[in-house]
């Protein structure tokens, strides 16, 4: 047994710039804040600071290959960890551990905490008057690890499934940017312009709302069916399940909470077949127009103007029925439809090919972390 301290370089936390003070903030430096953990692997950030803003915070700069982990949080946020693909400062609600490569394997310790959050939880709950994961807990934390060859086969079959999943979704973000790019050809340029054939439309007028066909189901009801469906909504939040009416090809639209994206698009999911829904977005399909072209037409359209609410935003239905975009003559419409429709059926198959990836990278992590599988005839 040896503990992290002894197999690492340093674990430590950061901080945060004064965020009243708006020359340290919005420069070039990457600030890596504990939300941002909920990504296996980081590339980059989403706030950035100034040279400044660093000179005059107790943040702290983390170094690629090292691994962090969220130390406070709300909901599932504690405990997850990351694994940094580039150097970046990190604010006090990160640990940051930075490996001794002569003694431990980067990638290997990663995936240890990985398997390690419920453990993590347990800890912190049971030795912090706040809940928080400490510096010195990770530090004094006991661990009995193979030796460095087997290290280094265990997370190279790990993030072999790891970077197929990514390279995937990488696939699937250029699948969407291509309809985008198809939706504003078609369409999207002509909004001021218009060709006597095309109309601005008003979402209502194109699109069904099914917020109103969800029914409710008792608690007993609802742990009956937990987990046998995708679930879309707040996690912790479970107020309306149906698994006949939303057994189709759906799109989710943001109704309170984070509606909208940092440029302001409203947030939208892409779904189908049998789905658990909670009361926290609105349940959209096409009706005149197909579902697919329904998205793309809604995903750049700017929001601000009709949301509500300062603490917690929302777009009610009324508002969201005001939206407007346009679309074409019925053959036009289908032509796109067909296009983009090969675009979703591809990008669906992405996506399921992800969940059973995911689904055997999970499998195999603690079995491989446990010693449960025979390494010996493995070569890497």
């Amino acid at each position: 047994m040896t503990k992290i301290i002894d197999i690492t370089k340093r674990v430590y936390g950061g901080g945060t710039p004064d965020t009243r003070k708006s020359e340290y903030w919005n420069g070039n430096i990457k600030w890596l804040s504990s939300g941002e953990t909920r990504n296996n692997f980081v590339y980059d950030t989403d706030k950035k600071i100034t040279e400044l803003g660093v000179s005059n915070s107790s943040t702290k700069l983390a170094n690629k290959n090292s691994i962090v982990m969220a130390c406070a949080g709300q909901g599932f946020t504690r405990g997850q960890t990351s694994y940094l693909m580039d150097d970046m400062y990190i604010n006090q609600s990160v640990i940051c551990i930075e490996p001794d490569e002569e003694k431990v394997d980067g990638l290997f310790l990663y995936y240890y905490f990985k398997n390690s959050y419920q453990m993590l939880r347990n800890l912190s709950d049971d030795h912090s008057s706040r809940g928080s994961i400490t510096t010195a807990m990770i530090k004094n934390l006991e661990v009995d690890f193979p030796n460095l060859t087997n290290q280094k086969k265990i997370s190279t079959i790990l993030y072999s499934l790891d970077k197929k999943i990514e390279l995937n979704n990488e696939i699937n973000n250029n699948l969407y940017e291509m309809g985008d790019n198809l939706y504003n050809e078609y369409f999207g340029k002509y909004k001021d312009n218009l060709p006597s054939d095309y109309n601005i439309v008003k979402l209502n007028e194109v699109a069904d709302n099914y917020d109103s066909k969800r029914k409710p189901m008792s608690s007993r009801e609802r742990e009956q069916h937990k987990g046998i469906y995708p679930y879309y909504g707040a996690t912790s939040i479970i107020d309306y399940v149906d698994d006949y009416i939303f057994d189709d090809t759906y799109l989710l639209m943001g109704e309170d909470g984070t509606v909208k994206t940092d440029e302001g698009y409203p947030v939208l999911q892409y779904i189908w077949g049998k789905n658990w829904i909670n009361n926290h977005a609105h349940v959209l399909k096409g009706k005149k127009i197909s579902t697919e072209l329904l998205m793309f037409a809604l995903r750049k359209i700017n929001i601000e103007n009709i949301i509500t609410g300062a603490v917690q935003p929302k777009i009610n239905q009324e508002n969201m029925n005001k939206i407007e975009f346009v679309i074409g003559s019925d053959s036009k419409n289908k032509e796109l439809e067909n296009i983009l429709k090969n675009l979703m059926d591809k990008s669906k198959n992405i996506i399921e090919e992800n969940i059973k990836l995911e689904q055997l990278r999970d499998t195999l992590l603690p079995k491989l972390m446990n010693g449960e599988i025979d390494l010996d005839n493995i070569e890497i």
